[in-house]
């Protein structure tokens, strides 16, 4: 038990610390087994009445482990993150000896790796370290975003929420997007999208169709770009804001 606690004050120092399964350290079973002992003790002497148990584990508990700041599992946080943005994960494991090696990529490129004598710990501490990857590159993109405002490259950057915003003005309805391609293995998948839009008085415009991307949300505002083109050669406003 002394080594662990050794184990988790060196853990507590490593960037992107995750209480979920204390990083690399694994409790030793003697440790558990006090704490069930303790539990299973106070659950017989209070005459199995659980509310009892609760009211001295607690305090103990309260406020590291509660239903609100008990963190995801990073596997599954990095699963679900990944399809929500469309986006291919891939483990590949090896072993060398006693050390098994796992890599994690996305939409093929390797963004965390870690080595456990266990492969399921591996994992788990690849995926932890990809999420703290991923979230440093969210961070420094949103910084960036925000710093270069709405131009790029002295060009006005033209999305998704543009056509939208284009949309509401004019009163037309939302823009429609269609996937029209979906292809590729599954660390490198690649998306290719169409949309257009119904101008209520002059009927849908042409389907703009986008370049292959690696993400759905990539696709889209490439078709996006296309349609913006199209409405401000096509769909040009007054000075006033107003469609002629």
């Amino acid at each position: 038990i002394r080594e662990f606690v050794k184990d988790v004050q060196e853990e507590l120092l490593k960037p992107g610390f995750n209480s979920f399964g204390l990083g690399d350290c694994k409790a030793p079973k003697v440790l558990g087994d006090i704490v069930e002992s303790i539990a299973g003790a106070i659950f017989l002497d209070s005459g199995y009445d659980t509310s009892v148990v609760w009211k001295v584990f607690q305090p103990l508990l309260h406020p590291m482990v509660t239903p609100e700041t008990l963190p995801m599992h990073p596997v599954r946080e990095l699963q679900e993150r990944c399809q929500q943005q469309a986006e291919g994960l891939e483990y590949k494991a090896s072993r060398a000896g006693n050390i098994a090696t796992v890599e994690v990529f996305v939409d093929g490129v390797q963004i965390g790796v870690a080595q456990n004598p266990q492969k399921k710990m591996a994992q788990k501490l690849a995926a932890r370290n990809a999420l703290v990857v991923l979230k440093e590159k969210e961070t420094a993109t949103k910084k960036e975003d925000e710093r270069d405002g709405e131009k790029k490259n002295g060009a006005q950057m033209f999305t998704r929420q543009t056509l939208n915003d284009i949309c509401l003005r004019r009163q037309w309805p939302m823009p429609q997007y269609r996937c029209v391609n979906e292809g590729g293995p599954a660390h490198a998948k690649r998306f290719v999208y169409s949309v257009r839009v119904n101008t209520s008085d002059r009927g849908w415009t042409d389907e703009c169709i986008g370049e292959p991307m690696p993400s759905v949300k990539k696709a889209k505002d490439s078709a996006a770009v296309l349609l913006l083109e199209l409405l401000n050669r096509d769909f040009p406003d007054k000075p006033d804001g107003k469609q002629p």
